[in-house]
Order: structure tokens, then sequence, then C-alpha cells
């Protein structure tokens, strides 16, 4: 009997990331590749305009006085990044304006970015946005895509998809494989570019090939259901597979589904049962139930009550349920189900509530959100 698939093919929802750092779980997301252009070195540009700075200016917007970040004349352009790195984001600040101002861009794009995220200065979205510009007009790839995101979310600049997809597209020419699946994103969706499923799917190909595990995911969705490209479940259990092995825990838990059922790779249950462990772990509660479930059938790996009702038990503090796993737990020997709910208790995060025997609550702490479903 083949094993409950936690995502129909028939529910597929394209994944669209509002924000560069949170990523929203969905069956696939959509990015590209495109082949990578080979630029030769021009000329050196004119040195362009900078932005009018002065002591007394700058002291009124970040957190202290210059001269108390340490900053001396003459550091090499890495200190600025190192102190970032470090977390004295005020002397980064410090040591970046300075070679900013002699047209270092790496210098011009760490401004932006402690800029625009408030570190160790005000925030400050417009001025974050001139900095990205001078790095970018340099051909600075982080600038570039920064650039992007902020004209895809109005940040600082006026939102336009239009000059966002134009952002991504050269940062992705320079190497940003993250551009370059965000740009899938907008044609796949046909913002700021015409639609474009075939183009997306080249784009997202290209990241994907640079091991970005969110590509590499949407590109296997994409082979799953026949979208700019043709029908492959081989495809998709081979980018699945290579997501899976970058830590992507979604991806870990549909190729483990392709694995135990045999589509697009051969049959291995005990293979499944390992990735939807190594899921499980990370505390995914789809993982955890179906790992329950094999390890109370003993498909893939030995029968185990015990480890059994903790996976179990774990998952429902994330609302997930199965109706034969509840009634297979309020069967359980009191003893086996008790040192389950005593291994639940231990794990990272979980507050163990017990109100009935027969009904073990597990929730999670308060200040907590319950995930949803993925």
């Amino acid at each position: 009997m083949p094993i409950w698939h936690p995502l129909a093919a028939t529910e597929v929802m394209i994944r669209v990331r509002a924000s560069a750092v949170a990523t929203i779980a969905m069956y696939f997301a959509v990015c590209a590749a495109c082949a990578p252009a080979v630029w030769a070195q021009s000329a050196p540009a004119p040195e362009p305009e900078m932005p009018e700075t002065d002591k007394p200016s700058i002291e009124r917007r970040i957190d202290q006085p210059l001269e108390d970040a340490d900053a001396k004349p003459g550091l090499p352009p890495d200190m600025a990044y190192g102190a970032y790195q470090r977390g004295y984001f005020l002397t980064a600040f410090a040591v970046a304006l300075q070679q900013a101002k002699k047209g270092d861009r790496a210098s011009q794009t760490l401004l932006g970015e402690l800029l625009s995220r408030g570190l160790g200065v005000k925030q400050d979205l417009a001025e974050a946005a001139g900095w990205y510009q001078l790095a970018a007009d340099a051909g600075d790839k982080e600038a570039l895509y920064a650039l992007g995101r902020q004209h895809l979310e109005g940040l600082g600049v006026e939102k336009n998809p239009a000059k966002a997809a134009e952002y991504f597209q050269k940062a992705g020419d320079n190497g940003h494989s993250v551009a370059w699946r965000e740009l899938a994103y907008l044609i796949l969706q046909g913002q700021g570019r015409e639609k474009n499923p075939e183009l997306a799917a080249a784009y997202m190909r290209k990241a994907s090939r640079r091991d970005d595990m969110d590509a590499q995911f949407a590109l296997a969705g994409l082979y799953m259901e026949g979208i700019g490209v043709s029908r492959n479940e081989a495809q998709a259990a081979r980018w699945f597979a290579e997501a899976a092995r970058n830590g992507h825990v979604a991806a870990q838990i549909e190729y483990a589904i392709l694995l135990f059922n045999g589509r697009g790779v051969v049959r291995d249950e005990a293979v499944a049962a390992r990735w939807f462990l190594q899921a499980a772990n990370s505390d995914n509660p789809v993982a955890q139930m179906r790992i329950a479930r094999l390890l109370v059938d003993g498909r893939g790996v030995e029968k185990n009550e015990k480890d059994a009702a903790r996976w179990f038990l774990l998952a429902r503090t994330k609302g997930l349920k199965d109706e034969f796993l509840e009634d297979w737990y309020l069967n359980l020997g009191a003893n086996i189900r008790q040192a389950a709910e005593d291994e639940a208790q231990s794990w990272p995060g979980v507050r163990y509530r017990r109100e009935q025997r027969d009904q073990p609550q597990l929730t999670p702490p308060a200040t907590e959100q319950e995930l949803p479903d993925p």
C-alpha cells in the first residue's frame, strides 16, 4: 500500500518568497537558470559621486561617536567585514565608510546592509539604497541582488517588479544563484517580465546547478508537475535528492516518499526510513508522523512501539493528526506510553502537560507559534 502523501500532486502550490531570509514552505518554489555571461574587463569607470557625509551628521545617525568605534585610517577593506562578522557593527560602519568613500564596492554594499537592517546605526532604507546603488553600478552582485529585493518589496524605493527583475537578472549574470531563483519567481507569475514557464525553469536549473537547495526543491516540483519542462519523475527524484543532501527538510520528505513507493527511483524502504528520520529530527511533524507509522509497521526499520509513540506525540504538538496512530496509541500498554511521554517531554522546545492518561497533550511553550501543516 502506498505511503500516505502529505501533499497531493493536485494541490501543489507555487512558492513565492516575499523576503530574502524568510521562506514559505510549499510543494515547490520556482527558480531558474540561464547560462552565465562571461564579462570582459573594461576601462575603469569615472569615480561615482559619493553621498555627502560629514562627521556631525554621521554622529547624529549612529549610536555613539566615531572615536569610540576605535576606527583608524588606512585599515584594509576586509577589516570592516571582519568587524561585521564579529558583531561589532559600529566599528564595521566606521571602517566601511572610510573605504566606501574611496570607491570600494564591497564596503559600499556593507554600508547598505548595515543601514537597511539598522545594525549599529539607525535604520535608513533610502540611504541604504543609495549605497547599494553605488556598489551595483560597479558590478557588485550582492548589491544588485539587494536592490532587486528593495524594488520588489518597495523598501526605501518605489515598488517596481520590472526594476526588481532587471536587478535580479544582472545579479544572476554575475553569479548570484538566489537572484536567478527570484527572477524565476517573477517570470513564472508574469511580474515585471512576461510569463514564461519554460524560461523560469531554465533559470531554476541554473540556480540548482549552483547548489541552491531551494531552487533544487523547486526544480523537482516543476518536473513532478510538468511545468515549464516535460513531466519526469526520475528528474524530480534526482533534484529532490540533491536538495535533501543539502539539508532541505521538505525535500527529504518528498524524496523519502518517492523512495518508499519506487517512483522515479528504485524502491528502497530502508533508505526512505532514514530520510524520514533525518527530517523528523529537524522537528518536521509530517516526517515525525511518517516515521512513527513505519516504526509501528516495521517497514524499512525494526518495529519499536516506544519510539513510534514518541514521534507520534511530538507530531501532535504541531497539530498533525493520524486516526490510525491515534487508535494505536490508545491501545498501547501503560508502561510503553509512559516511557514515550517521558522522552517526548525532554524534546527541545516541548512542554509536556498530562491532563488525561488516555489523551496526552504535548504543547509548545506559550511564546512559540504552532507550526502549520506543510
